[in-house]
């Protein structure tokens, strides 16, 4: 297996995002696949091809202006491109004022775009129940028109349906002292923040409050980083065959991979956006033009 070469970054982790959507079920591989993608932090090369996006914002959560959504998506691409030789590319913005659930948001929208629907639709919102808000995103997809064809094809649901990916645009990477609110409550963190660390000091970073020992953490290192890498863990979802075990360090992550038990490399986490390295394979392998 070809060794995967790290970047001597600061000490930086992610937990795993938490995705409750549906997964199709696990199918086992016959084989174990070796990594082609190397991750880099610095390199960026021009992608090859795009996986297109349309950006729905679901008003009744938070406004996201298209401005600040063109940067979501270009920041996204721009991670994307030092893992795979594609992009992410913007072809359309919306807003949806109708509220309801997030798959009546994706379902208005390809009603309206029957001719012209991207590979997936980022929706901006809170999400059913407040799940994006909570965790910071997940993924599903929706069933496409007749005729419809995507060129990035899931190993497990095919061609015929559009992925989704709903993040919480303002998501609060590191939160310290809320204790499950919108407003700080304590200086120091509380009920399972900082990693469960009870007691870390808080500081101001990013126009929040954040746990001290996380400021320096790759995620968080603009305030909607850890929003543009949620844009990648949620689409590659779909590009599994071990449903909600192909986080980062899994045991199935580590078997696939040829890793001993265990086995966790806080750099190699966030680089990877919290994913095996060898979901990315699965992506580099679906497109067909």
């Amino acid at each position: 297996m070809r060794r995967l070469r790290y970047s001597h970054l600061l000490l930086v982790v992610i937990f795993i995002l938490a995705c409750n959507a549906p997964t199709p079920t696990p199918v086992p591989p016959t084989t174990t696949p070796s990594p082609t993608v190397t991750a880099s932090p610095t390199a960026t090369p021009s992608p090859t091809a795009y996986f297109t996006v349309a950006v729905i914002v679901d008003t009744k959560s938070e406004p996201v202006s298209r401005a600040q959504a063109e940067s979501l998506i270009s920041d996204a691409s721009l991670i994307f491109s030092r893992l795979t030789p594609f992009g992410f590319q913007l072809v359309d913005y919306t807003e949806d004022n109708a509220g309801g659930s997030t798959n009546s948001m994706a379902n208005r929208y390809i009603a309206a775009h029957p001719d012209s629907l991207p590979n997936g639709l980022v929706i901006l919102s809170y999400g059913d129940s407040g799940q994006a808000k909570l965790y910071g995103g997940y993924s599903g997809f929706v069933a496409a028109p007749a005729g419809f064809r995507n060129t990035f094809v899931s190993p497990t649901i095919g061609s015929s349906k559009i992925y989704i990916g709903v993040i919480h645009y303002s998501h609060k990477y590191a939160a310290c002292g809320y204790n499950g609110t919108d407003t700080v409550q304590s200086p120091v963190s509380v009920d399972g923040e900082c990693r469960n660390q009870p007691g870390v000091a808080c500081v101001q970073h990013n126009g929040y409050s954040m746990c001290e020992n996380a400021v320096n953490n790759l995620y968080a290192s603009t305030p909607t980083y850890f929003a543009a890498t949620s844009v990648i863990h949620e689409f590659l979802h779909s590009f599994s065959d071990a449903g909600n075990m192909d986080h980062y360090a899994t045991p199935e992550c580590n078997s696939h991979m040829g890793r001993p038990a265990g086995y966790f490399v806080f750099e190699e986490a966030e680089l990877y956006n919290g994913m095996c390295p060898d979901v990315y394979d699965n992506f580099v392998d679906s497109y067909q033009p």
